[in-house]
Protein backbone atom coordinates (compact mmCIF):
# COMPACT_ATOMS: atom_id res chain seq x y z
CA UNK A 1 0.00 0.00 0.00
CA UNK A 2 1.45 3.90 -0.72
CA UNK A 3 2.24 6.18 1.86
CA UNK A 4 -0.63 8.77 1.84
CA UNK A 5 0.24 11.99 0.54
CA UNK A 6 0.51 14.98 2.80
CA UNK A 7 -2.47 17.21 2.92
CA UNK A 8 -1.68 20.66 1.19
CA UNK A 9 -4.11 23.75 1.89
CA UNK A 10 -5.35 25.47 -0.68
CA UNK A 11 -3.90 29.00 -1.76
CA UNK A 12 -6.17 30.93 -0.63
CA UNK A 13 -6.06 34.21 1.39
CA UNK A 14 -7.26 32.20 4.29
CA UNK A 15 -4.23 30.00 4.40
CA UNK A 16 -1.89 33.19 3.34
CA UNK A 17 0.51 34.39 5.47
CA UNK A 18 -0.62 38.39 4.34
CA UNK A 19 -4.26 37.71 5.48
CA UNK A 20 -5.46 38.14 8.71
CA UNK A 21 -8.98 37.57 10.32
CA UNK A 22 -8.16 37.72 13.83
CA UNK A 23 -11.68 39.60 14.92
CA UNK A 24 -9.65 42.06 17.38
CA UNK A 25 -7.27 42.98 14.76
CA UNK A 26 -9.76 43.42 12.09
CA UNK A 27 -11.42 46.37 14.68
CA UNK A 28 -8.23 47.56 15.77
CA UNK A 29 -8.43 48.50 11.59
CA UNK A 30 -11.67 49.93 11.41
CA UNK A 31 -12.05 51.92 14.51
CA UNK A 32 -15.83 52.57 14.16
CA UNK A 33 -16.57 49.42 13.46
CA UNK A 34 -17.62 48.39 17.03
CA UNK A 35 -20.20 51.25 16.96
CA UNK A 36 -22.62 49.70 13.92
CA UNK A 37 -21.40 45.43 14.66
CA UNK A 38 -18.04 43.88 15.85
CA UNK A 39 -14.97 42.41 14.31
CA UNK A 40 -17.16 39.27 15.79
CA UNK A 41 -20.07 39.47 14.14
CA UNK A 42 -21.13 36.38 12.35
CA UNK A 43 -21.98 38.13 8.86
CA UNK A 44 -18.13 38.82 9.12
CA UNK A 45 -17.86 35.03 8.24
CA UNK A 46 -13.79 34.55 7.35
CA UNK A 47 -12.92 37.88 5.81
CA UNK A 48 -10.23 39.49 6.80
CA UNK A 49 -7.47 41.77 5.85
CA UNK A 50 -4.64 41.32 3.12
CA UNK A 51 -1.27 43.26 4.86
CA UNK A 52 -0.01 43.10 0.87
CA UNK A 53 -2.65 44.98 -0.53
CA UNK A 54 -3.73 47.24 2.27
CA UNK A 55 -7.75 45.48 1.43
CA UNK A 56 -10.36 43.69 3.22
CA UNK A 57 -11.64 40.66 1.78
CA UNK A 58 -12.86 37.23 2.06
CA UNK A 59 -10.80 34.23 3.06
CA UNK A 60 -11.43 32.20 0.29
CA UNK A 61 -10.23 34.80 -2.40
CA UNK A 62 -6.84 34.21 -3.90
CA UNK A 63 -4.15 36.50 -5.85
CA UNK A 64 -0.97 35.74 -7.45
CA UNK A 65 0.71 36.87 -4.37
CA UNK A 66 0.27 34.20 -2.01
CA UNK A 67 2.84 33.42 0.58
CA UNK A 68 2.29 29.99 2.50
CA UNK A 69 1.31 31.04 6.28
CA UNK A 70 3.23 28.97 9.00
CA UNK A 71 0.28 28.22 11.02
CA UNK A 72 -3.65 28.29 9.98
CA UNK A 73 -5.24 31.68 10.35
CA UNK A 74 -8.26 30.44 11.38
CA UNK A 75 -10.41 27.64 10.47
CA UNK A 76 -10.15 26.22 6.72
CA UNK A 77 -12.65 28.30 4.38
CA UNK A 78 -16.04 26.08 3.37
CA UNK A 79 -15.57 25.14 -0.07
CA UNK A 80 -18.36 26.43 -2.07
Amino acid sequence: MAAPRPQTLPSTCGHCAWFNNDPAFVEAAFPGLAAMSSGYASVRARDGLCSRHDVYLPAWDACADFKPASAPTGPAPATI
